[in-house]
């Protein structure tokens, strides 16, 4: 009977991690497919997202998408990148940190002031609360610790089947194959 609980534990321990990071994944893509209902999954309705600075997301999914339209109005793409996680769990509650590098492209001509390819990079500290058998962030610190500008070519033929939207390949269910080029 120990042994079955130890071994219930463990599948539970994976089970909660796994589905931190799934949550981790649903914000990265959320963003980058602008997937507002999947953004919205990712957080509770009353968690806050000290985004660095003075800007402070409560309640953060809607906070935070309203200031990402402002903001992504001018992107061809975004990629959020995340890279390494490491999460405490204690009972229903977890804290995570997560590094990060987001890359964002510009549209051509948009703001001529900026450069065509922006990098930056840094950590998200997260408390995920378990509510109601759902693991979400409740509170979030977002930490950059670097940005740059880098010089981008136009490379648009690579671009043939990216969408940000539920057009993009990565939605098709069944995977057939690509989409038709536009």
């Amino acid at each position: 009977m120990q042994e079955e609980d130890a071994f219930r534990r463990v599948v539970q321990e994976l089970a909660d991690r796994q589905a931190i990071l799934d949550c981790l994944n649903r914000y990265a893509r959320g963003l980058d497919r602008k997937d507002l209902d999947m953004l919205r999954s990712v957080f509770h309705p009353d968690a806050t997202d000290h985004h660095g600075g003075s800007i402070d997301y409560h309640p953060a999914a809607e906070a935070l998408i309203a200031d990402w339209q402002v903001r992504d109005a001018h992107r061809t793409f975004s990629q959020h990148l995340l890279i390494n996680t490491s999460i405490d769990l204690d009972g229903d509650v977890a804290h995570a940190e997560t590094y990060f590098q987001l890359i964002v492209g510009l549209k051509p001509g948009a703001r001529p002031d900026q450069p065509r390819l922006g990098l930056s990079g840094g950590r998200y500290v997260d408390r995920f609360e378990r509510r109601n058998g759902e693991w979400r962030i409740a509170r979030r610190v977002l930490i950059v610790e670097y940005e740059a500008a880098l010089d981008a070519r136009d490379r648009s033929h690579h671009l043939l089947w990216a969408r940000r939207s539920k057009e993009d390949p990565s939605y098709a269910r069944p995977l057939l194959g690509p989409p038709p080029t536009p």
